[in-house]
């Protein structure tokens, strides 16, 4: 798993590595020009004009420095450094100096005419420090840059943008093509506004180190998460490999309780069992033979009982619907379950009401319970607005996971997983995965590994699946494109994603 740190602790971190490992900070500034330059290099080889637009910090001086070794390649180079030269950071003065002694021309103004003729322009403006909008001259320069530049490199990170929330901070912030940031991946850049300005992620080592034990950072999950996972005995048998009961479908709909059961069996599940309305029936045996099935038509205490003491973890949610029988389903689940819960879809909006809540929080008490809103159905738990979580999405899935104790499975382009005290985000999927059906299969993966008992702890269950459908998901638009992947397309890549 990778480390994604806020500003401040990345701010930390590189004090740290200059105070107590004694290593300058004009050289961590030069070891970050180098990585940019080897990236340019590597992304850009034919690029041989350079417009490089620099702000008044350290940031700036990344952007000077980068100026002259492209200088001293040969190409051609305008470096632009803007604002007060009497408020300029003291490293962007040195780099300054550096360069002049080279003879290279730095500029204290935007020439717009270079921006719109070079091959590639560089954005050294701002940046993880950042707290408000551009100001006036900056944002007429990212502005321009949007609007006339053929390519765009970030340094650390677009200019103006919040890099804890990723929040456009004022009315324009930089859109690049890619952006090489330092040490670490930052949060701001896999959420809100800024997750789509970044383009290409390259993170580099510059020599910055994070100590663990001291610092508190959060995880991004990638295939290392599969090393937690267990594989299956080879003495296994159906029974021994999970028995999941999905309760989901109402009279008139069938597709949500067909995919997640379907993606449970198809990421291992031993045994899985619908509980469904008649009318689903058909279909299910149908194109889904490998499931077994019950059929209501009105709802019965006794035969749901009988079908609870079966199941080993339980899945409520997808497609059941909001009506009378549904809550009267939902509730009884909620105070029977004796084992691992996740809730999905009508099983949140469900749970919005505040009867279900105090009865929600009994059952977290007693079982292990994961929660799996997207922003709309977390708005509608916590009245907070999708807005305002789009920006916070981190704090406010901790504070429901905290209050409720329960597993929250945020998602949103980005997934932040969290029990309330730990968090992980998972950003393996594309936009490809904003296809109808998607959450189904997500939550029928989930039930599948925490049934099947893949790791000890069930958070693990919850985001080894979270980035095994995201990894799909993305599988899947290579074969049919961002807009023709179906919800089907991603159970069909599971089994040829590696590691599971």
């Amino acid at each position: 798993m990778t480390e994604l740190l806020s500003a401040k602790q990345m701010q930390a971190c590189d004090k740290r590595t200059i105070e107590k490992h004694e290593i300058p900070s004009l050289v961590l500034m030069e070891r970050a020009a180098l990585k940019v330059v080897e990236t340019i290099e590597k992304e850009y080889e034919n690029a041989n004009s350079f417009s490089v637009v620099c702000g008044p910090g350290n940031n700036g001086g990344d952007g000077v420095a980068i100026a002259r070794l492209l200088r001293l390649k040969g190409k051609t180079v305008d470096c632009m450094v803007l604002g007060d030269s009497e408020k300029f950071s003291e490293q962007l003065k040195q780099e300054i100096k550096i360069a002049e002694s080279y003879g290279m021309t730095i500029h204290n103004k935007l020439i717009e005419e270079s921006i719109e003729q070079a091959d590639l322009t560089i954005d050294a403006m701002f940046g993880i420090g950042l707290s408000r909008g551009l100001s006036e001259e900056y944002d007429y320069a990212a502005a321009i840059i949007n609007q006339c530049a053929n390519r765009v490199l970030a340094v650390d990170i677009p200019s103006g943008y919040n890099a804890d929330s990723g929040k456009l901070l004022g009315e324009t912030g930089v859109r690049a093509d890619i952006t090489v940031t330092f040490a670490y991946m930052k949060k701001g850049m896999l959420l809100g506004d800024c997750k789509a300005a970044v383009g290409k992620m390259v993170v580099d080592d510059v020599g910055i180190y994070l100590e663990r034990g001291t610092d508190q950072y959060e995880i991004l999950i990638d295939d290392d998460i599969f090393k937690f996972v267990k594989s299956r005995a080879v003495d296994a048998n159906k029974g021994s490999c999970g028995k999941l009961l999905v309760i989901a479908g109402s009279e008139s709909i069938y597709g949500a309780c067909y995919l997640s059961a379907k993606s449970a069996l198809t990421t291992g599940t031993g045994l899985v069992k619908i509980y469904t309305h008649k009318n689903n029936i058909a279909s299910i045996q149908q194109n889904l033979p490998e499931a077994m099935y019950a059929g209501y038509d009105e709802y019965n205490e006794k035969d749901l009982s009988e079908e609870i003491k079966w199941a080993s973890t339980v899945l409520i949610g997808p497609g059941l619907g909001t009506s009378g029988m549904s809550k009267r389903i939902f509730k009884q689940i909620l105070k029977e379950a004796n084992y691992p819960l996740i809730i999905d879809a009508d099983g949140i909006n469900l749970l919005a009401e505040e009867e279900m809540k105090e009865l929600f929080k009994e059952t977290s008490a007693r079982v292990p319970v994961v929660i799996t809103p997207h922003l709309k159905e977390m708005e509608r738990l916590t009245g907070v607005k999708v807005s305002d979580i789009n920006y916070n999405m981190e704090q406010v899935a901790m504070d429901f996971a905290k209050e409720y104790g329960c597993i929250v499975v945020l998602k949103n382009f980005t997934t932040i997983i969290t029990d309330g005290t730990q968090v992980s985000y998972v950003n393996s999927g594309n936009e490809g995965l904003a296809t109808p059906g998607s959450g189904d299969v997500l939550a029928g993966a989930i039930a599948s590994l925490i049934s099947q008992k893949v790791n000890p702890q069930i958070d693990v269950a919850v985001c080894a699946a979270t980035h095994l459908h995201g990894k799909a998901g993305t599988e899947a638009s290579k074969k049919y494109g961002v807009r023709g992947v179906l919800a089907r397309h991603i159970i069909d890549e599971f089994g040829n994603i590696k590691g599971l």
